[in-house]
């Protein structure tokens, strides 16, 4: 079923029986708690999908009745504050933003996306690392004669969402170059309509994510950097799923089962090339390309926790550049993490 930007959809959790050679059928049965879920249109949310369809949610005591599609993570965060969605996905930056600027109490409960800590140390000083690496960049003209971040001055360049990852990721890129941020005319677009206006001239520049930053070359166009690996160092997570503090007290088993669900698909996904290639699959129930797209992109990272360093990086980062007025608290933040006993 097609569906675009903003729509409720239904989402059937199957009993396939592929994931992890684990049998659905063989497990101890017990009732599913019906949830929705809140994503944004990106290849690494095929995880989610692929943990619906294989059948593993249904197995952890989960039902993900709705897949809620949003053009970027601030509508996801609202949508989970007000009980429409019972998880979403975000970057740590919107996540950071809106507990602390907004006041939402929500809890990141699991990694979503990121990087491997030794390959983004290459990929700081070699340019080909970072392209195979990172699955964010700055979609511009050939045209414009934009050849480093500080080319981005008193343009109009795109990003999904005011405040969040784009913006502060190319803030500090920017300013990392020596240049103002402070006179880029901001826009707001989701990353693939952000390619097309890109192309069509109505904007200098705008913010993708994969598979748009592939599609963004497809199309003609060029990569003018990766700001996410100008951005972040020492974290791993940049992704996260998260939920409201009130429904994780009140629904344990809930965040639990949701947490071990998406560990157990990060670790497959992460096992294989061929089992990334399923997952990546996944993906375009939700984004809507087609497989040959999903599959020549940069491939996602899977971690399996989320670590302090992971969200009191960002926040120190956010501080500085002036997206926060004092020091984040993360230790209300950041929820428990599943780790597996052994």
């Amino acid at each position: 079923m097609r569906r675009s930007i903003r729509r409720f959809v239904a989402v059937a959790a199957s009993g396939a029986t592929a994931a992890l050679g684990l049998s659905v059928a063989a497990a101890v049965a017990q009732a599913a708690t019906d949830i929705k879920v809140g994503v944004v249109a990106i290849n690494s949310t095929g995880a989610l999908q692929y943990a619906i369809d294989s059948g593993i949610f249904r197995k952890n005591g989960i039902n993900v009745t709705e897949v809620v599609v949003f053009p970027a993570p601030p509508p996801g965060i609202a949508a989970v504050a007000s009980g429409a969605v019972q998880f979403t996905y975000t970057p740590t930056i919107p996540a950071v933003n809106a507990y602390e600027n907004a006041g939402v109490d929500l809890r990141i409960v699991a990694p979503a996306d990121g990087y491997s800590r030794s390959v983004l140390v290459a990929a700081k000083t070699d340019p080909k690392i970072a392209a195979q690496l990172d699955d964010t960049g700055v979609c511009a003209s050939p045209s414009k004669g934009i050849n480093r971040w500080r080319d981005l001055e008193e343009l109009t360049v795109a990003v999904p969402a005011r405040g969040a990852q784009a913006e502060v990721t190319i803030v500090a890129a920017v300013k990392n170059d020596g240049g103002d941020p402070k006179t880029i005319k901001w826009t707001t677009l989701p990353p693939g309509q952000a390619v097309d206006a890109v192309k069509s001239g109505r904007i200098d520049a705008g913010f993708t994510v994969e598979p748009f930053v592939t599609e963004c070359e497809k199309q003609g166009l060029k990569t003018v950097g990766r700001p996410g690996v100008e951005f972040f160092d020492t974290e791993t997570a940049i992704g996260v799923w998260v939920t409201t503090a009130p429904y994780a007290k009140a629904n344990p088993k809930v965040v639990t089962g949701f947490q071990k669900s998406m560990f157990e698909v990060h670790q497959y996904a992460m096992k294989s090339k061929a089992n990334m290639n399923r997952v990546l699959r996944a993906s375009t129930k939700i984004t809507e390309v087609s497989p040959a797209v999903a599959l020549a992109a940069n491939p996602p990272t899977y971690p399996l926790y989320v670590t302090r360093v992971d969200v009191t990086r960002p926040a120190q980062k956010m501080l500085d550049l002036g997206f926060l007025s004092k020091k984040a608290d993360v230790a209300g933040l950041l929820q428990k993490q599943y780790r597996p006993r052994r």
